[in-house]
């Protein structure tokens, strides 16, 4: 790597630094009290949009766009003026692209809006090209001048909201924000179980009611006494109050509405109290919300944090597993439950978790919320009470665990009785994954994404990989070692193929636990999906459970999602030998655009007499363009047809509107020469000079 480069990735390093750290600090402590204090307008619940903003900026310097952060940046100090540290991050962007008088300005304008942090001011690296001037010298001394006669700034205290009938109230005075994991955190305290209501569910009618309030009355239940149920579509798809007494009904204050808190997919909050909720929405009407968390930037994280917090969220399907689309989703993760249907399709299963939450031994119910696997040992009890589970068995299989759910399937009655029966030192352990080694595409050779890497996400719950590399085969080498063994109890390893040719896909024990497995998944087509044949699916998936002698855990997930819109083809030695890009006549396969980008070509490859990769043809409508093995574009050949001068290119992704995304190739103008070892060498290398 040459000076300017490792320089530039240095300078990266160093800005996003700075960045994480004020995306920790921020709103943990009061502002200080300056001359021009934070206005009130500004409170607590304003941090997440803000942060998702932060976040976006946090992306552009780690790929080294420095004009995007710098232009996202600015909006972020314009949408809060007041805020003090959004003036100090613009100032270090200035101060690392040498804009002194930029940066100047913006540090003063940080201070003059509260920033008093002398130590980071001296220390952050980013601003060594104006720490000489004179004027930072200026600003340094104001900082000390104003720490001198303001004293130190004071932490925000928080008091839990105290849960009396079914009123839970989400306000800044029970808020705060955490920075670390990027998320609101609402306290409350509640009453006794003995001091909650006698019944758990009334309807008299209903078996499940009946079996629960029986337990509960004589102190075999746990009930749902501590339990908040948080409804996020304004009350179109909720729970009811009379029916379910027990639950405290998480409310929003006026300044939590504004902000929007309180409505869609859950990114924002959590609360310190086992919960459940849902959010009858879809995104333009026709995709559901859980495919909008796949391709959010950390909210798979977020949402990880909610399971392992004791939260659970359901949310309808809408078009994304449907008759009109197939199985569209772009992978699985068990942190939420997806619904089969829209508006009103999820309430079947926030009863059905209500009930196995309330159906736990006290004591137990009571552990498993304090170790944070209260929500890994309800999804078991989900999976394994469907009637489609009928023998021990069928829980390996993607009977047990489909991507969408049918609450036509549901036995709540199993389901309740499985939990009430339930002995702490039985429960599983809660998986957790790791990559250890994983395949990578070339860039501009197999792959033509320039910031759309092959990895959806990876969560210690779930790792979902989108195929975009030429190569036949991708492969994943992932440890469950970082499963947490209980003591008295003794573990085994299951990697079982959920979706996708079992034939053709290869899993490889490495090591005798079998706790780290390889994971080879060949090109798939798209196949239909075994749960519902009548459907296609492009998503191959594979389910890790461990088994402790009495149940198997929650799965883990690892999904392979391969594009929709190609049609691919190998020769005989595995090599890909061409791919259209270009749906065929009267189809049109839906993918999501947030995940894969639409291209107007077909690629043909071409191969030597010893299998190298020599080159490919792109066709366009009645275009032909040539390509060299490492993607330069051909201009002129040789006197033996071999590229001699060629021209970089790139691709850059265009979003023609909310529903579609195209690939567009872009040439440079960088041109340079091929140069081969002798005659007969038809693959050559370009000059690199």
């Amino acid at each position: 790597m040459g000076s300017k480069n490792l320089l530039r990735t240095r300078t990266i390093q160093l800005l996003v630094t700075t960045l994480c750290l004020f995306q920790v600090a921020s709103a943990s402590t009061a502002p200080a009290q300056t001359a021009e204090p934070a206005p009130k307008q500004f409170n607590v619940f304003d941090m997440p949009n803000m942060s998702e903003r932060l976040a976006f900026v946090f992306g552009a310097l780690k790929a080294g766009r420095f004009e995007v952060a710098e232009k996202a940046l600015l909006k972020v100090v314009k949408k809060y003026p007041d805020r003090a540290q959004n003036y100090f991050l613009i100032a270090t962007v200035f101060a690392s692209q040498n804009k002194q008088k930029e940066a100047l300005d913006a540090l003063e304008n940080a201070i003059n809006k509260g920033f008093n942090n002398s130590e980071r001011l001296q220390r952050d690296p980013n601003l060594k090209s104006i720490r000489s001037t004179a004027r930072f010298k200026d600003l340094a001394e104001k900082i000390i001048k104003l720490n001198a006669t303001e004293g130190k700034t004071e932490k925000r205290k928080i008091e839990p909201y105290f849960v009396e009938g079914t009123n839970a109230l989400v306000s800044a005075a029970n808020t705060t924000w955490n920075g670390r994991f990027g998320v609101l955190l609402s306290r409350f305290e509640f009453n006794s179980r003995r001091a909650s209501p006698v019944t758990v569910q009334k309807d008299a009618n209903d078996p499940v009611a009946k079996q629960l309030n029986g337990w509960f009355r004589r102190g075999f239940a746990a009930g749902n006494s501590g339990d908040l149920y948080d409804n996020r579509d304004h009350q179109h798809s909720s729970l009811s109050k009379e029916t379910f007494p027990q639950f405290g009904f998480v409310e929003y204050s006026p300044e939590a509405k504004n902000a929007g808190i309180d409505y869609g997919l859950n990114t924002k909050i959590v609360f310190n109290a086992p919960t459940i909720g849902n959010s009858s929405t879809g995104i333009i009407g026709l995709h559901s919300q859980a495919s909008l968390a796949y391709v959010l930037p950390f909210a798979m994280q977020k949402l990880y944090l909610q399971y392992v917090q004791n939260h659970l969220y359901v949310y309808p399907a809408v078009h994304d597993y449907s008759e009109k689309n197939g199985d569209v989703l772009s992978a699985t993760t068990p942190y939420l439950v997806i619904s089969q249907g829209r508006s009103g399709s999820d309430k079947p299963f926030l009863k059905a978790l209500a009930s196995i939450l309330a159906a736990f031994d006290p004591g137990v119910k009571d552990e498993l919320v304090k170790r944070n696997l209260l929500m890994p040992t309800v999804q078991m009890i989900l999976r394994e009470g469907q009637l489609s589970s009928e023998k021990a068995e069928d829980y390996l299989t993607y009977k047990a665990h489909p991507p969408v759910f049918d609450s036509k399937n549901l036995d709540v009655i199993r389901m309740i009785v499985m939990a009430q029966e339930m002995e702490l030192d039985k429960v599983p352990p809660m998986v957790s994954l790791a990559i250890v080694e994983e395949s990578t595409p070339r860039k501009g050779i197999d792959n033509f994404s320039r910031f759309l890497p092959e990895t959806l996400f990876k969560t210690p719950g779930a790792i979902a990989r989108v195929v975009r590399s030429s190569a036949k085969n991708t492969t994943l080498v992932v440890s469950a070692e970082k499963t947490k063994v209980p003591a008295d109890q003794k573990l085994t390893y299951h990697w079982v193929v959920l979706r996708g040719d079992s034939r053709k896909i290869k899993i490889t024990p490495k090591n005798a636990e079998g706790s780290v497995a390889e994971i080879t998944v060949p090109w798939h087509d798209g196949f239909p999906a075994p749960e519902r044949p009548d459907f296609q699916t492009h998503r191959v998936e594979i389910g890790v459970f461990v088994n402790n002698g009495t149940y198997y855990s929650a799965p883990a997930f690892v999904s392979f999602l391969f594009p929709a819109n190609q049609i691919r083809s190998y020769n005989k030695d595995n090599q890909i030998a061409s791919i259209d890009h270009r749906p065929g006549k009267g189809t049109k396969p839906y993918v999501d655009p947030q995940v894969f980008a639409s291209r107007d070509w077909r690629d043909d490859f071409s191969y030597d007499e010893q299998g190298f990769l020599t080159g490919w043809q792109r066709t366009r409508g009645d275009k032909i363009d040539e390509y060299t093995a490492d993607g330069f574009k051909v201009v002129t050949r040789d006197k033996f047809g071999r590229p001699l001068q060629v021209e970089k290119v790139e691709y850059d992704a265009k979003q023609q509107n909310p529903r579609q995304r195209f690939f567009i190739e872009r040439a440079t103008g960088e041109f340079t020469t091929y140069e081969y070892k002798n005659d007969t060498d038809k693959v050559g290398a370009p000059n690199r000079n």
